[in-house]
């Protein structure tokens, strides 16, 4: 009898901790933006948050271009 009891609780405990995994915060949460700079160079970035994704974007396309060049932002999903 009560090793049907600590089987029970384990599973209980086994399926709420798959719900919690299953409710926290996934990639396909995340903002992902991409930029391209005048002459042809990109860059993208990702982030929970849609100022951080554009400013990682617009960072990465402006290492990739010369001085004179613009980066900017093309999209955001």
């Amino acid at each position: 009898m009560k090793m049907g009891r600590l089987a029970l609780i384990a599973i209980f405990g086994v399926a709420a901790l798959g719900g919690l995994v299953i409710g926290s915060s996934t990639p396909a949460d995340a903002w992902y933006c991409s930029a391209r700079g005048t002459t042809g160079h990109s860059g993208w970035g990702r982030s929970v948050y849609l100022s951080h994704a554009k400013g990682i974007a617009l960072r990465e396309c402006a290492v990739r271009t010369p001085t004179y060049a613009r980066c900017y932002i093309m999209y955001c999903t």
